[in-house]
C-alpha cells in the first residue's frame, strides 16, 4: 500500500513525534495506530470528538474501581434500600462523592478547572446535564450547581444530589443552599475564607 503525506498543524507534529520517541515507536507506526483507532470510533458511530472523553471516563472507572450499572437496576437498589435505611444510604453516596471528588481535585486543582471539563466528566456522574454558574456576592465567590436528569425519582435524585455533596466537599466551599425535585438538583456553595477559585 503506498504511503501518503497528511498534513498536521506543527504542534501536533510534535506532540506525535514527541509520543513515538516515548513509545519507542516509529512515527509512521503511532500515528497509523491512532488514527486507525479513530476511524474504528468513526465507523461505529462516534466522532473524533468522543475518544478523548471516552478514554477519560474509562480511566475514572479503572482508577476509582467504579463500574457502570444499567440506570433502572439502580434505580430499584436505591429505592429498596432508601425504605429500608434512608440515613445509611445517603451517608453512603455522600462518602463515594468525597472519594471520587477527592480523585478528581488531583486531575483538577481547583473549582474552575473541573468546571471547564465537566463535559469530560458527564458520562461518569449519573446524570444528564450539568451546568455550572459563577458570580460574586458580598465580595465572595458564589458557585450555583443545576443538575437535570438526577434519577427517575425523588429518592435516586437525593442520593444525586448527597453524591454532588461529596464532590464538592473535596473542594474549598461550604453549601448554603440546596434544592431537590425530581430529577433535578440545584446547589449553591460559597468559597471559603482564604481560598480564590
Amino acid at each position: 500500500m503506498p504511503r501518503s503525506n497528511i498534513a498536521v498543524d506543527e504542534e501536533v507534529a510534535d506532540s506525535l513525534s514527541d509520543e513515538a520517541t516515548r513509545e519507542n515507536k516509529s512515527l509512521y507506526a503511532l500515528t497509523n495506530e491512532a488514527i486507525t483507532a479513530i476511524l474504528m470510533v468513526c465507523k461505529f458511530g462516534g466522532t473524533p470528538r468522543e475518544v478523548y472523553p471516552s478514554w477519560r471516563f474509562s480511566r475514572i472507572l479503572k482508577d476509582t474501581d467504579a463500574i457502570p450499572l444499567p440506570g433502572d437496576l439502580m434505580e430499584r437498589l436505591t429505592k429498596k434500600v432508601f425504605d429500608t435505611d434512608r440515613e445509611w444510604l445517603l451517608n453512603e453516596w455522600f462518602e463515594e462523592g468525597k472519594r471520587i471528588g477527592s480523585y478528581l481535585h488531583m486531575y483538577a486543582e481547583d473549582f474552575n478547572q473541573l468546571v471547564s471539563r465537566v463535559d469530560e466528566l458527564q458520562g461518569f456522574l449519573p446524570v444528564k446535564r450539568v451546568e455550572f454558574e459563577r458570580k460574586e456576592e458580598g465580595g465572595k465567590a458564589m458557585v450555583t450547581v443545576r443538575v437535570i436528569g438526577a434519577g427517575l425519582s425523588l429518592e435516586s435524585t437525593t442520593c444525586a444530589e448527597r453524591f454532588l455533596r461529596g464532590i464538592i466537599s473535596a473542594y474549598p466551599y461550604k453549601i448554603v443552599d440546596t434544592r431537590v425535585s425530581e430529577g433535578m438538583i440545584d446547589v449553591r456553595a460559597e468559597e471559603e475564607k482564604g481560598y480564590k477559585i
